[in-house]
């Protein structure tokens, strides 16, 4: 008798338990999957207005997924999303337009897609390079916001997001003699797998050239992430020394996919992230003396890991950052399935100056995404 009311009063707790607001809460298991969160348009004319991509959305978890919003990082990327519930196992999709009108040049956007699945905020990329209408009196010309002395350019950054054995990267950086002296361009020495030439090598005053690149992942003899500096000398007839300054050349060599048959996709490595965001957030004036440090390193550090959910060897290539104020250590390059791997990001707040908002290139032999970014923000 004693058992049985032991029983019932435990039991009218749990009960109780059970009822009390905020005691157990479920736990969503809708997961987020793209495949391939960046998309290259190429080429795009302003005269033909309008860029579209839809992204497909799939759900890979257990649980109903809902997009509760996209935000874009400008007013010239517009989203539109699938409203409704996407059931477990079914795809939704996300549309991103680009409106290239008054943006001739390159452009890499950005855009938040925030859901109630385990990662709450996914992000999605476009890039391009816009080609502008034809001058015209009523159109102002194309604008050189960049310099080496006095010739006058209209990027000293280019990225090849992916690109793979056998093609050939080909890329065009305009520029222009805004000087009243004639303007030489001088290239310096490069890889082997990198090539540049100025057309014309000389500039007349206000005259407009490029400089041609060409990039051959055969001579680079290497997957992963590849970052170079391409050295630019100019000769003016003006100043008796020359100017130099630098080309930031950064590309994605990855696999050839082409070949693989849907049963070789079905058995390959996926690559899955812990976050895609890495926020250090307003950073301490004097990281040394404030946060305490072995060894005093004044260093501040965030983690992320790497898990491959296929059914095959995950090869990690690269974990890359073209900004030198950010460092990364740790982490394997190959991966079991089902294995998980941590990397390390650091960064010096000392070394801060102004909002640094970057990205870590991930390649590896994911064929649904060979090429993942995580973004790393930190203000000071």
């Amino acid at each position: 008798m004693f058992n049985d009311r032991l029983l019932g009063i435990l039991l009218l707790f749990f009960l109780f338990f059970l009822s009390f607001p905020g005691i157990i809460t479920a736990q969503n298991k809708a997961e987020l999957y793209i495949g391939e969160p960046t998309h290259d348009f190429g080429v795009v004319a302003e005269a033909d207005g309008l860029a579209n991509h839809t992204f497909i959305i799939r759900n890979t978890g257990a649980d109903p997924l809902v997009i509760t919003r996209v935000t874009a990082s400008c007013g010239c990327t517009r989203p539109d999303w699938t409203k409704s519930p996407i059931a477990p196992g079914s795809s939704g999709e996300v549309t991103i337009s680009y409106n290239p009108k008054g943006r001739p040049g390159p452009f890499y956007k950005s855009v938040a897609v925030f859901s109630n699945a385990k990662n709450k905020r996914t992000l999605l990329y476009v890039k391009g390079n816009v080609t502008p209408k034809p001058a015209s009196a009523a159109q102002p010309a194309i604008s050189y916001p960049y310099s080496i002395g006095p010739l006058k350019l209209q990027t000293k950054t280019i990225q090849y997001n992916s690109i793979r054995p056998g093609e050939t990267g080909e890329e065009k950086i305009p520029v222009r003699n805004e000087s009243s002296h004639p303007l030489t361009i001088h290239t310096g020495k490069l890889p082997d797998y990198l090539t540049a030439e100025a057309r014309p090598a000389t500039l007349q005053p206000d005259e407009t050239g490029e400089i041609r690149l060409s990039f051959s992942p055969d001579k680079a003899k290497r997957m992963g992430h590849i970052h170079t500096a391409l050295p630019v000398e100019v000769e003016s007839e003006e100043n008796r020394k020359n100017t130099t300054g630098k080309i930031e050349v950064a590309a994605n060599v990855i696999d050839n996919f082409a070949k693989l048959s849907a049963a070789d996709k079905a058995k390959a490595p996926a690559i899955q992230f812990s976050s895609t965001l890495i926020d250090f957030g307003k950073l301490p004036e004097k990281s040394g003396a404030i946060i305490p440090f072995i060894g005093g390193s004044g260093k501040e550090s965030e983690v992320f890991t790497i898990t491959n959910t296929g059914k095959s060897v995950l090869s990690i290539y690269s974990v890359a950052c073209d900004n030198e104020l950010i460092a990364i250590s740790g982490g394997k390059k190959e991966l079991n399935p089902g294995a998980t791997t941590e990397y390390k990001v650091s960064i010096r707040p000392r070394e801060i100056k102004t909002k640094i908002e970057t990205f870590i290139h991930v390649v590896c032999n994911d064929p649904n995404g060979p090429v993942r970014l995580i973004k790393v923000t930190a203000e000071k």
